[in-house]
């Protein structure tokens, strides 16, 4: 019959529990203890229990007061890494495998044994073959990476199957196809016909690149709120370039690369570490961009290693943006970055072009100039009728004109052409009769020239050399019911840019009509682009032609004249 033995290891796991011929002593509740049994065909003696109750078992199973064994340490390691681990022999068939792994779908383990014939033939066919080798493979909506080594009895005997190691790789493969996708839009954003950008004026190069960046921001990283600012080299202020879905600062409120007061932008910008807020009212150096933003991500954009602005992103979620989003982010603008660096170079290799062609044509000109001018004289001094001194003068002052005009090109893109023979001509067009104007240009020439133009039409003109001053007078004019009939400013002043001033005038008065003029152009805060995004009249490249002034004036008295009635 079957006797069960009390021991203290049994005891241990089941209790106190009294033996019992045909019974047991152990876990009665089926809870996992250890039962210990003798069978025989007759019932056990007093001595026979006396005597096997000196024995001690020593219980090497897993119990609340012994350690667990080697090999459930092993299997229980196993169990954790990755989604399962296996061995698969050379024709495909798994032939041991963790718990893990068995709870796979059957087409998983069918890709994770392929994976493995496939590595095994390798190491077959060539002892050249990398001892471990890595595999991914796509099951449903999952990727998986299979991560193999060769399996052999002996180290010197041939390989039979692999041991493998299967791993959920969705996240990290859905952040690969990610930067891909970024790889792929930078390439789009640094693709220039440098033809057709020479070709182009300043706001149709940043529109066009405007549209590529944002497109791209929106696709590839999932932003629907963002900004880019680049960082003034001069002042070090945060100048905005494209925005989506954000509130611009107000007018004359400003942000700069320092840490303090100049929101997380600044510090990033100072700093060249990225910031992923998770909650924005917990965050002090935060200023609100977008309303009920509750979370944002600023990352730097670098140049050559150097941080040449920020990208800021906000969400009303709390908690909504990530690493993953910060890396996607941080690669995407050094495309940015890099794309605004090359749009720059290829507009200063024009301008650089231009005065070098200029320069080239001034010189090989003035000789010339000099021997017509000289002979022009000669001829003067011999004329014998005043048709002839007539004919000698007027080619000596086109003369002058010609050498007045190359000398001017070639100091750079400055002035009005034509303003000198305009002003001595003195024809006036009504439209202009006691208009008030405001010009803005830190430029004396151009702006007394401008004043001078203006004032010989009938208008009366107001002079600002500072942009700060200019949007005080805007300001006032407006506030006393007498808003300025035209404000024509330079885009780049030292105190403040032509967006800002254009934003103060139509702040004050939607009705004032707004010129912006600047060199080559050049748009240094995008100030043209913003602007004609919002109601710019027109812009002017400098130099340029005074009945091109004349006629943009004209046009923007005649439109502000009839928003404003």
């Amino acid at each position: 019959m079957d006797e069960t033995l009390p021991s203290n290891d049994a005891n241990q796991d089941g209790g106190d529990q009294p033996a019992a011929e045909g019974g047991s002593i152990g876990d009665s509740t089926g809870s996992g203890g250890y039962r210990y049994e003798l069978r025989g065909p007759t019932p056990l003696s007093p001595e026979q229990r006396a005597t096997l109750a000196g024995f001690t078992i020593a219980d090497r199973g897993t119990t609340a007061s012994a350690p667990p064994r080697d090999a459930d340490r092993a299997a229980r390691a196993l169990e954790l890494l990755g989604q399962g681990v296996g061995i698969v022999d050379a024709h495909g068939e798994i032939v041991w495998m963790s718990q893990g792994l068995a709870r796979q779908a059957p087409e998983t383990l069918r890709r994770f044994a392929d994976c493995c014939v496939e590595a095994v033939v390798s190491w077959q066919r060539s002892r050249q073959a990398a001892a471990s080798q890595r595999s991914f493979f796509r099951a449903g909506s999952s990727w998986y990476e299979t991560v193999m080594t060769p399996f052999r009895r002996g180290s010197d005997d041939p390989i039979e199957g692999a041991v493998a190691l299967l791993i959920d790789a969705t996240a990290s493969r859905r952040l690969q196809d990610r930067l891909d996708a970024i790889d792929q839009a930078g390439a789009e954003l640094l693709q220039f016909d440098a033809e057709s950008v020479r070709s182009m004026n300043a706001p149709e190069r940043l529109r066009a690149l405007e549209s590529k960046v944002v497109a791209a921001t929106r696709s590839v990283l999932g932003f629907d709120h963002f900004e880019y600012r680049l960082t003034d080299r001069r002042t070090a202020q945060l100048e905005l370039v494209f925005c989506s879905g954000l509130v611009p600062l107000g007018i004359g409120e400003r942000i700069f690369a320092r840490g303090d007061g100049n929101g997380i932008s600044g510090v990033v910008a100072i700093t060249g570490e990225s910031v992923v807020c998770a909650e924005t009212e917990a965050d002090p150096r935060y200023i609100k961009g977008l309303p009920g933003a509750h979370s944002s991500v600023t990352v730097p954009l670098r140049l050559h290693g150097r941080v040449v602005g920020v990208l800021n992103a906000e969400s009303v979620e709390p908690g909504h943006f990530d690493d993953e989003d910060r890396i996607c982010a941080e690669l995407l603008g050094r495309y940015v970055a890099l794309s605004l660096n090359v749009l720059d170079m290829l507009v200063a290799e024009r301008c650089e072009t231009n005065r070098t062609v200029v320069e080239h044509l001034a010189s090989e000109a003035s000789g010339a100039l000099a021997e017509i001018a000289a002979d022009a004289r000669t001829l003067l001094g011999r004329a014998d009728s005043d048709e002839e001194r007539d004919s000698a003068n007027r080619v000596i002052e086109d003369v002058s004109k010609i050498d007045d005009l190359l000398r001017t090109a070639s100091s750079g893109p400055k002035g009005v052409l034509g303003a000198a023979d305009f002003l001595r001509e003195g024809m006036r067009d009504p439209a202009f009769a006691g208009r008030e104007v405001l010009v803005a240009d830190d430029d004396v020439s151009i702006r007394g020239t401008v004043r001078a133009v203006l004032e010989q039409q009938g208008c009366i003109v107001h002079e600002c050399a500072e942009g700060t001053t200019a949007i005080r007078l805007i300001r006032e004019r407006a506030a006393a019911g007498r808003p300025f009939d035209l404000v024509i400013s330079d885009v780049r002043m030292p105190d403040a840019n032509g967006y800002e001033v254009f934003r103060a005038t139509k702040d004050a008065s939607a009705s004032t009509p707004m010129m912006l003029m600047t060199a080559f152009g050049y748009d240094p805060h995008h100030s043209i682009v913003r602007s004609s995004q919002e109601g710019l009249h027109c812009f002017l490249f400098k130099p340029f032609q005074v009945s091109q002034l004349l006629d943009e004036a004209r046009k923007a008295l005649t439109e502000g004249s009839s928003r404003s009635s």
